[in-house]
């Protein structure tokens, strides 16, 4: 595609700068015929006819790429709608169910905790576990939608043009595979955990306002 934007661009500069030549084969042509010199009258005619011919055709050439870089734009800009409508439609889902995955571990370690007698009573480990096997359907559906939003994400990015940047939703991408990350595979202390979620859930909600 930008092989055609230069070849286009390259050949209607030579148009311009035809004109400008051909422009002065003609003076040269009107100034033989006011001076009756039949070799300046000759110069001007052979140089403005052939002249001509390299205007037309580099305008005619400038016109077929241009035209076959507008399709190939055009055809992107379908693509890249497409792919990011797809995304934007999975990622309010996926998000949805990542930050339900996240309130429901959430609450399994707080009660775990606050049903244990004592810090050796308690194994946060069994707690991640046991939480973890109760959500194991939906760990498993956001696992598969991130994976598809990745292809969609680079088909954004192979489709980008001046119309469409896939930055944002590159942008919402990192943000969501931070939550979906944690909470398909807790780790740490249970106010670690919840500070991440509170603000991966946040700048989550953030990227989706983006779009």
């Amino acid at each position: 595609m930008d092989t055609l934007y230069f070849f286009s661009g390259l050949f209607y500069l030579i148009g311009i700068l035809a004109i400008l030549v051909i422009i002065g084969f003609l003076i040269t042509w009107l100034v033989g015929r006011s001076a009756k010199s039949p070799t300046t009258k000759k110069v001007g005619k052979r140089g403005s006819a052939i002249t001509g011919i390299v205007l037309v055709a580099s305008f005619l050439l400038g016109g077929v790429t241009q035209a076959g870089y507008n399709q190939i734009v055009t055809k992107r800009n379908e693509r890249f709608a497409n792919y990011a409508s797809k995304y934007e439609s999975l990622y309010l889902k996926t998000a949805t169910k990542a930050e339900n995955i996240g309130n429901a571990e959430q609450k399994d370690w707080s009660d775990a905790i606050d049903n244990s007698d004592s810090e050796d009573d308690f194994d946060p480990d069994k707690t991640i576990t046991d939480s973890m096997d109760d959500n194991a359907d939906d760990i498993d559906d956001v696992t598969a939608n991130m994976h598809k939003m990745k292809t969609y994400v680079n088909g954004m990015k192979n489709n980008e043009t001046d119309n469409h940047s896939f930055k944002k939703y590159q942008k919402s991408y990192t943000e969501l595979k931070k939550l979906t990350n944690l909470v398909t595979s807790p780790s740490g202390s249970y106010n670690s955990f919840t500070d991440k979620f509170e603000d991966y859930d946040t700048s989550t909600a953030n990227a989706y306002e983006d779009f």
